[in-house]
C-alpha cells in the first residue's frame, strides 16, 4: 500500500508526521509533503523519509491572506495530484499545519481517503475546515463539542525511539534527578527568563540539581552569556539551543517547567515527568492552557498562567515535585499508557484493506 503524509510549520505537527510515516512503513510505502526550504522538509529529510515539495499559504481569514491561500494552494493541490496519481495512493493523512491543505483537497479530488490527526484540545484552522471530510480524525487530547464515530482519542503518537526511551524513563524516575525548561520548539524568552531567575535561587538554597534549558536558537547567545557570569555553586546548569532528540534530555530529568504544547505535554506525561505548565498567554483559542487543564485533570503537572505567576509559589511547587521520588501516577485508562502511533496505523490499514 502506498500513503502520503502531510503536517508541518511546527514540531508539533511535524515529529508525529514522522511518528506515523514510521509505522505506516512497515505496511508499505510512504510519500512526505513538505515546502521547499522549511522546518518539515529538514526534519524529513534527516528521518530518511522520500519528500515532495508543495506549495501552500497561511489560513489566515483576510482579503489577502484568503487570495494567497487560492493562488498558492492551487499550485500545491496540483503538485500534490501528481503524488496521489502517480503513486497510486491507498490513504492521506494530514497532522495539521496549512501544508496539509494541498494535500487534503488533492486527496478529495483524486478519491483517496483522508486521515487527519488533532494535537490540541482546540482543533486547528486547517483541521476545522476540512474534518468533514475525513473518514477518520484521530485526537490527541479530548476536544470539546467534538464527537461521533468519526472522532477517536488516541493520544499522539511519538516516534517509536522516543516512545520506548520515555516508558523506560517512567520506570526509571527515582533515579533522575534533573529539571528540565523546555520553550517549545521555536524558545521562549519568558520560560528563558524563569530559568534563570530559578537557578540564582536553587543555588542560593544549596539545592545540588542539574538544571538544563532548551532555549531555542535565536536566544541561546542571550542565555548561555547571562549563565557564563553568574557564580553558581550548587546548580549545574547546562544551555542547550535546540535538541531534535528530546528523548536524551528527558531521560535526567524529574520535573519539566513548559509551555502548553500537545506534544511536549505528551512525551513528558508518557515519561513520567512532572509538567509544571506555563502556557503562551496568545495561542489561538487558549489551547496551551486548555491542554494544561486537561493534564492537570489527571494529576500529571499543574497549570500556571503567565499573567498570574508568582515566582515565590511556582518555586515551591518544583521544588515539592523535585523532591518527590515516586512521581505522578499514570492514571489506568490514560491515553499516555499506550502507543498512539500504533493504534492510528492499525485503524488506517484495517479501513483502508477493505475498501
Amino acid at each position: 500500500m502506498h500513503y502520503v503524509v502531510a503536517g508541518g510549520g511546527t514540531g508539533g505537527h511535524i515529529y508525529p508526521a514522522v511518528a506515523i510515516a514510521e509505522r505506516l512503513l512497515d505496511r508499505g510505502t510512504v510519500t512526505m509533503l513538505a515546502r521547499a526550504g522549511s522546518m518539515e522538509e529538514r526534519v524529513f529529510l534527516s528521518q530518511g523519509l522520500d519528500v515532495r515539495t508543495v506549495c501552500s499559504a497561511p489560513l489566515l481569514y483576510t482579503p489577502r491572506s484568503l487570495w494567497r491561500l487560492a493562488h498558492a494552494t492551487r499550485g500545491g493541490v496540483r503538485a500534490a495530484r501528481h503524488v496521489m496519481t502517480d503513486a497510486h495512493v491507498d490513504a492521506f493523512v494530514g497532522t495539521g499545519g496549512y501544508v496539509s491543505v494541498p494535500g487534503i483537497v488533492a486527496a478529495q479530488m483524486s478519491g483517496v481517503p483522508i486521515y487527519l490527526l488533532e494535537q490540541n484540545t482546540v482543533m486547528g484552522r486547517a483541521n476545522r475546515l476540512f474534518s468533514r471530510r475525513a473518514r477518520h480524525v484521530f485526537l490527541g487530547f479530548p476536544v470539546e463539542g467534538v464527537s461521533g464515530s468519526r472522532f477517536t482519542v488516541t493520544g499522539n503518537p511519538l516516534r517509536r525511539k522516543v516512545y520506548t526511551a520515555l516508558t523506560e524513563c517512567r520506570l526509571s524516575r527515582p533515579l533522575r534527578p534533573g529539571l528540565l525548561f523546555i520553550g517549545g520548539s521555536g524558545g521562549a524568552s519568558f520560560v528563558n527568563n524563569l530559568f534563570l531567575r530559578t537557578i540564582r535561587e536553587l543555588d542560593s538554597r544549596g539545592r545540588e540539581v542539574p538544571v538544563t534549558v532548551v532555549t531555542g536558537t535565536d536566544d541561546y547567545a542571550r542565555i548561555r552569556d547571562a549563565v557564563d557570569e553568574l557564580s553558581l555553586r550548587h546548580v549545574n546548569p547546562v544551555v542547550v539551543s535546540y535538541e531534535e532528540h528530546m528523548e536524551r534530555l528527558y531521560e535526567h530529568a524529574r520535573v519539566a517547567v513548559t509551555r502548553g504544547g500537545a506534544l511536549a505535554l505528551t512525551e513528558l506525561a508518557v515519561g513520567g515527568i512532572y509538567a509544571v505548565v506555563i502556557p503562551y498567554p496568545f495561542a489561538v483559542g487558549w489551547h496551551q492552557s486548555k491542554n494544561a487543564a486537561y493534564l492537570e485533570s489527571l494529576g500529571l503537572g499543574i497549570r500556571i498562567e503567565q499573567q498570574s505567576l508568582l515566582f515565590d509559589r511556582y518555586l515551591s511547587i518544583v521544588e515539592k515535585a523535585l523532591d518527590d521520588e515516586a512521581g505522578p501516577a499514570l492514571p489506568a485508562s490514560s491515553i499516555f499508557g499506550s502507543d498512539a502511533g500504533d493504534a492510528i496505523m492499525r485503524t488506517i490499514e484495517e479501513e483502508c484493506s477493505h475498501d
